[in-house]
């Protein structure tokens, strides 16, 4: 197998077909067939079940694109840092991000960056914490700001960043809007829109509830923040949620629990930060300078080059 085949074995197994692979990698559907056919004739297994409309890998097939995204995650991170030699600095960079966290503290981020590495592509996939840390696992992404707490976190090297405040939203004609502060018995049976069940999100909300020795009734269960918002404006419930996240927003107040503050733990994931090339530990140190400012950068990130902070 060469790393050609590779891509072309790749493009099949995204898209389930050699025709949708051809028009990505701009071969013929005869020539994707061929490449396969001459994988597996090498390997001396199936890698797809073939279907009249549609392909489908098989267990070894399952196997072999495991091995394959890695390797081909690896000659894009080893190209990027090849490529900090020269003046182009061209490259992609995978980060992952919570929406809410990407809407609210992301912009200015990502603006300052591609207006210093303009030919450095961010490509940025917004997931809840667990699909963001089984994509680094996976090498299906370099960089993932994620949340504490979650079993993954073991699996990656992480940097914390801030505590982000959390709140009890609710409708402006809420029966709770008008009451400054909540009571921990305000939440007993309180309609409550929840996030998904096995997230962080939702476990930091158990937890938050456990606390308060208060049991509001889950009336609906979204993964989305922003949803979870819309929901609640008209008044569908109320919710937990970022105080970042409804600052400002109409027809939406938030109110906190007496004596009882909450926060969730935000922090910077990587694999490993020495099989990143300099461009992506840039990115990071610019994340952890607006997020953490008063963490030392020279000291938490490894670093190549003395180019690498001040740049």
């Amino acid at each position: 197998m060469d790393f050609h085949q590779l891509k072309v074995f790749q493009a099949a197994a995204r898209t389930s077909s050699f025709t949708a692979a051809g028009h990505e990698l701009s071969l013929s559907q005869s020539t994707v067939s061929l490449h396969i056919k001459r994988m597996e004739e090498e390997l001396g297994c199936h890698l797809f079940l073939r279907s009249k409309k549609r392909v489908s890998l098989s267990e070894a097939g399952r196997v072999l694109l495991h091995f394959a995204e890695r390797t081909l995650s690896e000659m894009k991170n080893a190209e990027l840092a090849v490529r900090e030699f020269s003046t182009s600095q061209r490259g992609t960079i995978r980060l992952g991000v919570g929406a809410t966290t990407l809407i609210y503290l992301f912009p200015k981020i990502l603006a300052d960056y591609r207006r210093r590495y303009p030919l450095i592509e961010i490509m940025v996939t917004t997931a809840t914490t667990e699909v963001l840390l089984q994509g680094l696992i996976d090498q299906t992404l370099d960089l993932a700001v994620v949340m504490s707490p979650s079993q993954a976190l073991a699996s990656v090297q992480t940097l914390p960043l801030f505590d982000e405040e959390l709140v009890i939203v609710m409708a402006a004609g809420h029966a709770l809007a008008r009451k400054p502060i909540l009571s921990p018995h305000d939440l007993e049976g309180l309609s409550f829109i929840s996030h998904l069940r096995g997230t962080a999100m939702r476990h930091v909300q158990r937890m938050y509830f456990d606390r308060l020795h208060a049991h509001p009734r889950i009336a609906m269960e979204l993964e989305n923040i922003e949803a979870i918002k819309s929901l609640v404006r008209l008044n569908m419930g109320a919710a937990l949620l970022p105080r970042c996240s409804v600052v400002g927003s109409k027809d939406i107040v938030f109110k906190k629990i007496r004596g009882m503050p909450m926060s969730r733990q935000l922090l910077l994931a990587v694999t490993e930060w020495a099989a990143h090339p300099p461009a992506t530990r840039r990115l990071a140190h610019r994340i952890l300078r607006a997020l953490a400012p008063g963490k030392s950068v020279k000291t938490s990130i490894p670093i190549i080059g003395k180019h690498d902070v001040s740049n």
